[in-house]
């Protein structure tokens, strides 16, 4: 199999094999025969930046593309049998400026910074002043970063998000020397109401420079603010993540004992606890756990919270659920305490197919000990490859000769 980024199902290409790797890839040199498929990027950075990755692929193509995604890795952790019949899509409504929450890169070049997102497969950044699927109120943030950092010298990352007021709230982590007139310049934005705050991180320093509030404001699935630490994680699509959430709850059981491991600011959590008040949930994330600890209290809700790696987290016996939504990178330590777990039901949200395959098969183990209930596809991120699935499995009932 040869790998061709920016191709569409259906394409004639003429095109040129890559330096040889463990995964074969090629280059397009031109595209002879165009696919039904394939339209024109609407976004003007769409083949320099490697942010959005299908947009070069009508809005139903992408969506078949990841569907397709999920279910061929899928397909290959034994005893998950009969996926398709039990695969549920949610579309979102909006696939444009959708985009609560952006990462960034930026680097001190000659005496400037740009400040932009990385060139597909690469390191290199592309600067960008505009951005199809961000929040208006991010997107006005993007053509003054470079100015603000401007003087800087080594690189750093820049997180913007919705913050109080629907203002961009923005974190800033740096390695290498700020100009003086950064500090100087986030004032400024926040007194101007064109930001409702910063946090400043120098490699080295203890503790941030804060200016204003640099908290991130979404909504939760009850519809009222979840709150999370500057720069900390939350999904990118508001509506996506409340249903993801909703879909998350009615999966478990009312009353049930219920473990959450990587609670992150309490997105689900807050959905879980209407269910149960038997709620542990776990994150190593202190300030995502002191979010989580506000959000609950302003509703009043109950959970046991606990700061704590969730990969390496014992599972009490009298836990029956479990639910996780862990990083990219999955959660293989926690699937092998959950299968030697008494736990009967497992909740598991995933953004990448692979490693979900994964980690569902160290799950299964040879005994193959689960059954899938269900498979909820959520697109969080259109026009990416990305997305957000949702298994829901129950433990087989061992029966005896």
């Amino acid at each position: 199999m040869i790998l061709v980024p920016g191709a569409a199902p259906g394409d004639v290409v003429d095109a040129e094999l890559l330096q040889a790797q463990a995964t074969l890839r090629a280059r397009i040199v031109r595209i002879v025969e165009p696919s039904p498929d394939r339209v024109p990027p609407p976004c003007p950075h769409a083949e320099r930046c490697g942010g959005c990755d299908l947009m070069h692929l009508s809005i139903d193509a992408q969506r078949r593309h990841r569907e397709e995604l999920v279910l061929q890795n899928l397909a290959r952790v034994p005893g998950l049998d009969g996926l398709s019949a039990i695969v549920r899509v949610h579309h979102a409504d909006d696939t444009e400026r959708y985009r609560n929450r952006i990462r960034l890169g930026a680097q001190s070049v000659r005496g400037g910074v740009v400040v932009g997102y990385r060139a597909p497969r690469s390191h290199d950044l592309i600067e960008v002043d505009t951005c199809l699927v961000a929040n208006p109120a991010i997107e006005a943030a993007l053509p003054h970063l470079s100015t603000w950092l401007a003087g800087s010298s080594g690189s750093g990352e820049l997180t913007l998000q919705i913050g109080a007021g629907g203002l961009p709230a923005v974190a800033l982590r740096w390695k290498g020397e700020l100009a003086a007139g950064v500090f100087a310049g986030a004032e400024r934005h926040v007194h101007a109401g064109r930001w409702a705050g910063a946090e400043i991180w120098i490699e080295g320093s203890k503790e941030p420079a804060v200016i204003g509030d640099p908290s991130g404001v979404s909504r939760a699935v009850d519809g009222l603010p979840l709150l999370t630490s500057a720069g900390g994680f939350t999904q990118a699509h508001e509506a996506m993540s409340a249903r993801l959430a909703a879909r998350v709850a009615e999966s478990v059981p009312e009353a049930a004992s219920t473990l959450e491991l990587f609670c992150g600011a309490g997105n689900l959590t807050l959905a879980i606890a209407r269910r149960t008040d038997k709620l542990e949930a776990v994150e190593g994330d202190a300030r995502a756990i002191e979010a989580a600890r506000k959000n609950l209290a302003a509703r009043e809700l109950r959970a046991k919270l606990v700061c704590a790696d969730a990969n390496h987290v014992q599972i009490p016996s009298s836990v029956r659920v479990v639910v996780l939504d862990p990083p990219r990178v999955g959660a293989p330590d926690a699937c092998k305490r959950i299968a030697v777990s008494r736990a009967r039901r497992v909740v598991m949200v995933s953004c990448d197919p692979a490693t979900l395959a994964r980690d569902l098969g160290l799950l299964q183990g040879e005994g193959r000990r689960w059954h899938a209930v269900s498979i909820d596809l959520f697109e969080m991120f259109p026009h990416t490859s990305h997305i957000e699935t949702l298994v829901v499995l129950d433990r087989r009932v061992e029966t005896r000769a």
